[in-house]
């Protein structure tokens, strides 16, 4: 049933990531990382002039914005965020267009852009972007989640936002869908493509190794994000890797380690809300001391995740000496 609501007095402010709990049946994540952003407004799914239908399938009978929720005639879904931050593919797809031609606080009757297809025969839009601020060129393969733009105020914007547009294909033509209502969402309510939380590990204290040495040390996080964390190989896949700074060759290098500073994938593939273990060794390479390594999540050749969610996680090590064995006296 939907219900009619007319002018009343105040504005309606509404976060998206309020908007119910029920698992969505698509493959498209939020196009951002930061989880602390909000959906200022949504898609008008009734385009009638000064009738406005939102996701929830309420309805106003007014010429008003509702903060939160839609204004009339509004094709797409605003998110504000400051100026250059991170904008990511809502899904794996390909560059089909863009244009930067205005400056990041320019105004004007357009904005600078990206046009992503997808393999669903659907597109993604992504508007008022900055200055130079487009970071894919026509032709190329994008991941999802992956860095594709900086955001802006380029274009008919007032106050630096993204627009978000789902395009569908109807008797010939491109027409704006609403992922809200169609729950085009990994999840619902809908998060960003990667973010976490530490679970536990097997010694969370300080880990004693023998100089010369390897033990096993397993860390678990929870996949807070949108997308299943993959252990295969390619773009996506999510590691282990040190940090601070990122990526940098670590003195407790194991055998099994995939790099200098790649420690490991997840162990199996982990669906959003399960909770995905990464085993790895550590080496006691440096002279006996108390060191620590700090570690952070990555989805491979895509994005860093946010190292303060993950608890700024980090492993305290003691190395020690080993006892020598007793050395023999005289010989009969």
């Amino acid at each position: 049933m939907i219900s009619v609501l007319r002018p009343a007095g105040g504005a309606i402010f509404l976060l998206l990531l309020l908007a119910g709990t029920a698992r969505a049946a698509d493959d498209y994540t939020l196009p951002f990382h930061d989880p602390n952003v909000g959906m200022s407004y949504g898609v008008d799914r009734d385009l009638r002039s000064c009738i406005q239908a939102d996701w929830t399938g309420q309805v106003w009978v007014d010429c008003a914005a509702h903060w939160g929720r839609v204004y009339d005639n509004h094709t797409g879904m605003d998110f504000p965020m400051a100026a250059f931050s991170a904008v990511a593919a809502a899904r794996d797809g390909v560059v089909i267009d863009l244009f930067e031609g205005f400056g990041t606080w320019q105004f004007g009757a357009n904005g600078n852009f990206v046009l992503v297809g997808h393999a669903d025969g659907k597109r993604t839009l992504y508007y008022h972007l900055a200055q130079n601020g487009v970071l894919v060129g026509v032709g190329d393969q994008v991941t999802a989640g992956q860095v594709i733009a900086k955001s802006g105020c380029s274009g008919m914007c007032n106050g630096e936002h993204l627009h978000f547009e789902l395009l569908a294909q109807q008797h010939g033509g491109w027409f704006p869908a609403d992922p809200n209502w169609e729950r085009r969402w990994t999840t619902w309510p809908a998060r960003v493509p990667f973010l976490a939380s530490y679970w536990r590990e097997n010694n969370a204290g300080a880990e004693r190794i023998i100089h010369g040495q390897t033990i096993a040390h397993w860390v678990e996080f929870r996949n807070d994000g949108g997308r299943t964390w993959r252990n295969d190989t390619g773009r996506g896949r999510i590691l282990l890797g040190t940090w601070n700074p990122a990526a940098h060759a670590s003195a407790f290098r194991a055998w099994d380690w995939g790099s200098t500073w790649y420690a490991t994938n997840v162990d199996g593939a982990t669906a959003p809300g399960q909770v995905g273990r990464f085993t790895f060794g550590l080496y006691g390479g440096p002279p006996a001391g108390s060191y620590g390594e700090t570690f952070n999540l990555v989805a491979n050749g895509l994005f860093w995740f946010d190292h303060a969610r993950l608890g700024s996680f980090w492993v305290p090590i003691n190395v020690v000496w080993g006892i020598s064995p007793t050395p023999r006296v005289g010989t009969r």
